[in-house]
């Protein structure tokens, strides 16, 4: 059993008590911080002759307390319970931390209502509690080992520096407690990248609310990945090239109801002969997007430049989920690091790897010039060959105009409005598609080289081609209504191929038409095919194996039906109006 010498000078004399094994002794300084001991690792308490410092010698260490800054010793029992928990209270200008732990390697310092905590002593599972309210304070924790930050009804402004930050590479859990509102808040003046700045892989959950209001750089940055599991969470990001939530790594999303407001817009560095544009977006991660579930809206408004809604360097995929994003954003032409004339405009969904669409609820619109719903820079899988995304809906509108780039005459460049565009292939095996664009140059379903459809049900409207294939489209099956009011339904720069599916394409009047495959082969070998509008292009005879008929002189709202040799109905169809 240890002693314990408590050297009080006025009374010039020497206490020993024995004490149980189980008590501790809690030292309350001025600023609110507690630190706990063990009695039975406690050899000495000694004041100073002056009385102005406190000496504690404990677990084969010397701590230096200023007696000026104690406002109490207390000795008690352990705790039994809670005894992993840390409090930390804001109240106004200052803070309070209360803990149990006896470690010295678990370090507190309070400077106002700034807080930093350092664990090096090994303590797994922590639970850090935030609370109350503060206009100019910070938690910052560095931590060895994982930890749970439950946010406990907590309001956080920070003037100078990041609101919370979580060092070191290890995982953590960040809770919003059920039932509590948080409000977190950093100022234009601050050092740091986030107003939730964590290093390591974070989940976030719980049953309460998150508001996040990033005025210097990102809402919740992580260096590493970010899973969200639930929670109501809302995060404002005002500053140029910001992102409302950031990942180095990955982002999965599984649920909660998140809100993203990207107000800032786009930067531009001179690099080189010109310059490099850094967007603001919403959610963006430096490798995958995965989003399985939860409800996601996101709105970006004109201010922000070329704003992109969900961002990703890698691939994106959707499982599940409610997503409305609406882009007010407009494009404009800057010059390239190489010096050539380029253009920015915004994604509401943007992948420079693979986007893949398998569930859930997705509504996507854009009334900015150029802007486009989904754009990627490989692949667009709709479906999958094991996954025919029975339970996706994809709705895709754009509103905005068309702008010029750079050029003359045939040679002329614009930035044109999409519903979806892939630079690499398309493929379609399923889902519930609308589309509709409004402007000159809003086409609905586009890829760089080649459309493949196997299924789904597609309805389309545009003012451009509906559908558009740079080297090829191929439909296997579905059903497929595409309306273009000033130009091809259908239209492949390179070949055509249709094996199946019920395929209602109307374009315009000549050279715009509803099958639009130039002079290059044309193939039928099964599937409903009606085309209204123009001059379609002639099904190449020699490979084609399913009969077809060009048919002229029909009326706009005129109904056309085709019977067989017994005079049964195959096929009723009202023609549309087509553009004079």
């Amino acid at each position: 059993m240890k002693k314990i010498i408590v050297c009080l000078g006025f009374l010039c004399g020497i206490v020993v008590a024995q004490l149980h094994a189980q008590k501790v002794m809690r030292v309350y300084n001025s600023e609110g911080t507690v630190a706990t001991y063990s009695v039975s690792n406690i050899d000495s308490l000694n004041f100073s002759a002056n009385m102005i410092n406190m000496l504690l010698y404990a677990n084969g260490a010397n701590t230096n307390y200023a007696v000026a800054s104690i406002d109490s010793i207390v000795f008690g029992d352990a705790p039994s319970v809670d005894s992993s928990a840390i409090y930390v209270y804001y109240e106004g200008d200052t803070a309070k931390v209360v803990h149990y732990i006896t470690s010295t390697n678990f370090v507190v310092s309070v400077s106002g209502a700034n807080v930093t905590i350092t664990n090096t002593a090994g303590l797994a599972n922590l639970q850090y509690y935030l609370s109350g309210t503060t206009s100019d304070g910070s938690f910052t924790l560095e931590s060895d080992s994982k930890f749970d930050l439950i946010l406990n009804g907590v309001s956080i402004t920070s003037k100078t520096t990041i609101p919370i930050k979580l060092t070191k590479k290890k995982d953590r859990n960040i809770i919003i407690a059920n039932g509590t509102s948080n409000v977190l808040t950093d100022n234009t003046a601050n050092n740091g990248k986030a107003v939730i700045n964590t290093k390591g892989a974070t989940c976030i959950k719980g049953g309460g609310t998150l508001v996040v209001n990033a005025n210097k750089k990102n809402g919740i940055s992580s260096d590493y990945d970010i899973t969200i599991e639930s929670g109501t969470i809302t995060v404002n990001n005002t500053a140029n090239a910001s992102k409302g939530i950031k990942a180095d790594g990955n982002i999965y999303i599984k649920g909660g109801d998140i809100t993203v407001n990207p107000s800032g817009s786009l930067t531009l560095e001179a690099v080189g002969s010109g310059y490099d544009p850094s967007y603001c977006a919403a959610i963006a991660a430096d490798s995958n997007i995965n989003i399985s579930g939860g409800k996601i809206t996101i709105t970006i408004p004109s201010e922000n430049y070329a704003g992109r809604g969900i961002k990703a360097d890698g691939n994106i995929s959707i499982s599940d989920g409610t997503i409305s994003i609406v882009s007010n954003s407009n494009g404009g032409t800057y010059v390239d690091t190489t010096g050539t004339t380029d253009s920015y405009k915004s994604s509401c969904i943007k992948a420079d790897g693979t986007i893949t669409f398998l569930g859930g609820e997705i509504t996507l619109r854009t009334t900015g010039t150029g802007g486009k719903c989904v754009t990627a820079d490989s692949f667009i899988y709709i479906g999958t060959a094991d996954n025919n995304a029975e339970h996706l809906i994809l709705n895709m509108t754009t509103t905005g105009a068309k702008f010029y780039v750079s050029g003359s005459g045939r040679n002329e460049d614009y930035s044109n409005p999409k519903a979806l565009k892939a630079k690499g292939n398309l493929y379609v095996y399923g889902g519930n598609i609308n589309i509709s664009t409004a402007q000159d140059g809003g086409e609905g379903l586009e890829s760089k080289d080649t459309v493949f459809i196997k299924g789904g049900t597609i309805e389309m409207e545009t003012y451009d081609d509906a559908i558009n294939g740079t080297n090829h489209i191929q439909i296997e099956g579905g059903t497929i209504y595409g309306y273009s009011s000033n130009n091809d339904a259908i239209d492949a720069n390179g070949t055509m191929t249709i094996t199946g599916g019920l395929i209602i394409a109307a374009g315009q009047t000549s050279p715009e038409c509803s099958f639009d495959c130039d002079n290059n082969t044309f193939k039928i070998t099964g599937g409903i095919l009606v085309g209204i509008g123009g001059s379609p292009s002639t099904p190449t005879s020699n490979v084609c194996t399913q009969r077809s008929l060009i048919y002229g002189g029909i009326n706009s709202g005129t109904a056309l039906q085709i019977v067989n040799s017994a005079n049964t109905e195959l096929l009723t169809f009202k023609v549309p109006t087509i553009r004079n």
